[in-house]
């Protein structure tokens, strides 16, 4: 029994990967090929390979994009418009909201959900405030989602169908990283995420180097913001930085997970900055908050 799951199971993903490259090989693109892969009836039929969690649909997709990447070779998708500029031709040239709706309350009921769902996309992204329009799209979503074998897929729609009734949560919860996580993070890691962090455009035209040297272990990190981009190198410090930051692990780490602020623990004289304050928080002001 254990056999025959690791085979058919390593199996489907075999003939879902070699499928999408030879209809690939053919010509044909990642929405066609995903429309057109199913798994034979001795793979589809058993339980442990079933859509249970991901698709098929969705990983040929994901197998198209690892080799081919997110264009299909179409010059007229090389560039389109951005999704509300879009959005507005679309229905302009469909004859206005009115006839959107008209249109696609007869496509929902003939039951043709997938299509409704699309059409509506593009009315609501136009009218946002619509309230006809988000309410049908939640009813094709909300039929879509009654019909995913997926839980992903239903949560999806069914999630999508909720918003466009009741509006999306402005107060959600952030999630935060554990204060494990953090502890145990190599400090060169977390200077790659910081990078991520960087708002781009906030920092063009600006040119700040900055030393952070750490105790409990002993570690030094010379970090600079220059062309937009936030590099650091382990070990290798500026000769003539605008600023140097001395602390200990474990203050960085409460800092890091919002247990502290780093003015607070400043203030507080756990952190020692050498240089220029001023430049400093500069550079730290270029770095989003996800």
């Amino acid at each position: 029994r254990i056999a025959e799951f690791v085979t058919k199971q390593a199996d489907a993903y075999k003939y879902i990967h070699d499928q999408t490259l030879r209809l690939a090989n053919h010509g044909y693109t990642m929405n066609e090929i995903a429309g057109m892969v199913q798994l034979p009836k001795s793979l589809a039929l058993e339980w442990f390979n079933r859509d249970y969690y991901g698709t098929v649909n969705f990983n040929v997709k994901a197998v198209y994009q690892r080799y081919l990447g997110w264009f299909d070779g179409n010059p007229a998708h090389l560039h389109p418009l951005p999704p509300r500029e879009a959005a507005r031709k679309y229905v302009q040239y469909m004859g206005g909201a009115a006839a959107v709706l008209s249109r696609a309350q007869e496509d929902l009921r003939r039951g043709e959900y997938r299509w409704a769902a699309e059409v509506l996309d593009r009315l609501v992204f136009a009218e946002p405030e619509n309230a006809a329009a988000r309410e049908l799209q939640a009813d094709a979503l909300e039929q879509l989602g009654y019909r995913s074998e997926s839980p992903v897929w239903r949560n999806f729609y069914l999630s999508g169908s909720q918003e466009l009734r009741a509006g999306v949560r402005k107060d959600a919860p952030r999630q935060r990283p554990g204060f494990d996580v953090i502890r145990t993070m190599p400090l060169d890691t977390f200077f790659e995420v910081q990078a991520v962090r960087l708002n781009g455009p906030r920092a063009e035209g600006k040119r700040i180097s900055v030393n952070w040297i750490f105790s409990d272990p002993k570690e030094g990190f010379g970090v600079t913001l220059e062309n937009g981009v936030l590099n650091h190198k382990q070990g290798r410090l500026h000769a003539e930085p605008d600023a140097t930051v001395f602390l200990r692990r474990e203050v960085f780490n409460a800092i890091a997970a919002k247990q502290a602020t780093f003015l607070g623990r400043y203030l507080a004289g756990d952190v020692r900055i050498e240089g220029s304050i001023l430049k400093f928080f500069e550079m730290m002001s270029c770095l989003d908050d996800p």
